[in-house]
């Protein structure tokens, strides 16, 4: 999801739960700078009563600004940001090595298992399956090693020698002895011998180096996905402190540049977005509302947004250089009342908005890869936990093909068993979903006469009343903020 499409949905949340009311400050001060007004409000909103409103949590979600690219500012944050992307980019230069390497070795291991499934179905009790993995390794001793001798090569004999019985009889024949039971001439036959030999000794030694190997790239890429992970870790904080420094551009609402930016000036602008809760409980609503099981909590809220138009003053101090900032200050108090999952929405969908590059950039290949890095580094035992029904079954069957025992037996007929009562069961429930549709078909029916109580309909006017209440004491809070800071500032109030 896009920035904009992030933004979008977050206004549309808040909108369910916004009230009318709406409190703003505005005030040009150049005594006064941006630090006691932002920690002043954070304050009042955080310290319980009487000192403050005593809200159970305040989050900042909003944290952007843009300087003129004249400004002394714009400089020294662009050199800090130069600074944490080159650092992280020589980290992705590796991270971008390994995930090469990761690729290669999982289609290598890709390679292997078609390999080895022909060993696999060598060494199956099943005849055909057995003739067939023979057959297979056969063919890619032909094409593969036999291949090297050039013309005499069994495949090179049969075409250009007119060894036409040659390529059948070495498939056919399992040995020595059964290339001397076959009906050809001596000639063919030594060959026929001669080669048999040749393969039973490269299929023997062959299958050992081929499982070695395989657990050495296993092995081998465990170290790099690990390698990996470290390195994204790495990564990611100087990914976000170059995010944290860099500048937003900007803009009116038709679109076009801020004009309280102006590139000959020394000035900047900064948006700060404070965001409030705390929980209205039921029973304070009305005591009966105890009893009363809610789907949702509710929070009267408060949302506090900070504009701010500075000209920076930098002051030299023993641990270096810091910026004062004081000009004029933008307040816009709004009061809301949002269930519990609308506010999660929220700050999911802020985390997303900030993350997503970086997740992108960091955590995308984990995420592509996963399957086939779950498939080489999980053993047989740790995929059975997460397995179940059907494909349960299949794994064990394929462990007990490898090496077949009493006790993976007694786990097949255990699955099987466990698979043939929810196939019941469900044939049981299906009777059970046709009444299920009657009494569907009959709700808004019933909804009329009043003949079947709904659960969402006798707790729908309760919750509404909470989400009222929630919203009233919102009010009430967001005008003691705007009142109290008047006061507490000088300011005139009525």
């Amino acid at each position: 999801m896009s920035e904009s499409e992030s933004s979008k949905k977050i206004s549309e949340i808040k909108k369910a739960g916004s009230s009318k009311i709406e409190y703003r400050l505005m005030y040009d001060s150049m005594m006064e700078g941006l630090e006691p007004i932002y920690f002043w409000i954070l304050d009042f909103l955080k310290d319980s009563k009487p000192s403050g409103l005593g809200f159970d949590e305040v989050i900042k979600y909003k944290d952007e600004y843009d300087a003129t690219v004249s400004s002394g500012y714009f400089g020294e944050m662009g050199t800090r940001r130069s600074v944490m992307e080159d650092r992280a980019m020589k980290i992705m230069a590796t991270v971008n090595t390994v995930v090469r390497s990761i690729i290669n070795l999982i289609y290598d291991l890709k390679e292997f298992d078609i390999r080895l499934a022909h060993y696999n179905d060598l060494h199956s009790g099943n005849p055909s399956k057995k003739e067939g993995g023979k057959l297979a390794l056969k063919q890619i001793w032909m094409d593969q090693v036999d291949i090297k001798k050039g013309r005499g090569a069994i495949n090179a004999m049969a075409q250009q020698l007119e060894f036409v019985t040659l390529r059948d009889a070495f498939l056919v024949s399992k040995d020595e002895k059964d290339a001397d039971k076959l009906d050809l001439n001596e000639r063919v036959k030594r060959i026929v011998k001669a080669r048999i030999a040749e393969y039973i000794e490269w299929e023997k030694n062959s299958e050992k180096e081929l499982k070695k190997r395989y657990d050495i790239e296993r092995a081998y890429l465990k170290s790099q996905v690990a390698s990996l992970k470290y390195y994204t870790a790495w990564v990611k904080p100087y990914l976000i402190s170059a995010k944290k420094l860099g500048m937003s551009e900007f803009k009116t609402p038709s679109g076009l540049p801020s004009p309280n930016l102006v590139n000959a000036f020394s000035n900047m602008e900064m948006h700060l977005t404070l965001f409030a809760k705390k929980e209205v409980k039921p029973e304070e609503v009305n005591s009966n509302y105890r009893f009363i099981n809610f789907k949702d909590k509710f929070f009267s809220c408060i949302e506090v947004e900070i504009i701010f138009r500075t000209l920076p003053r930098v002051y030299q101090g023993q641990g270096g250089s810091h910026y004062v900032h004081s000009g004029r200050t933008d307040i816009i108090i709004k009061p809301y009342a949002l269930a519990e999952s609308e506010i999660k929405e929220i700050y999911e969908l802020k985390e997303r908005e900030d993350m997503e590059m970086i997740d992108e950039m960091t955590d995308a290949s984990l995420r592509a890869m996963h399957e086939d890095i779950e498939k080489y580094l999980m053993t047989d035992e740790e995929k059975l936990k997460k397995l179940e029904g059907g494909e349960k079954i299949s794994l064990l069957k394929e462990m007990y093909e490898k090496s077949p025992s009493q006790k993976i037996q007694g786990q097949i007929d255990s699955e099987e068993l466990k698979l043939k009562k929810r196939k019941n069961e469900a044939m049981r429930g299906s009777f059970g979903n046709i009444f299920k549709g009657f009494r569907q078909a009959l709700d808004p029916l019933a909804s009329m006469l009043g003949m079947f109580s709904s659960k969402q309909m006798t707790f729908s006017a309760p919750e509404k009343k909470v989400r009222k209440s929630a919203i009233l004491q919102a009010e009430t809070s967001a005008y003691v903020l705007y009142d109290i800071y008047k006061k507490a500032h000088g300011m005139p109030t009525w």
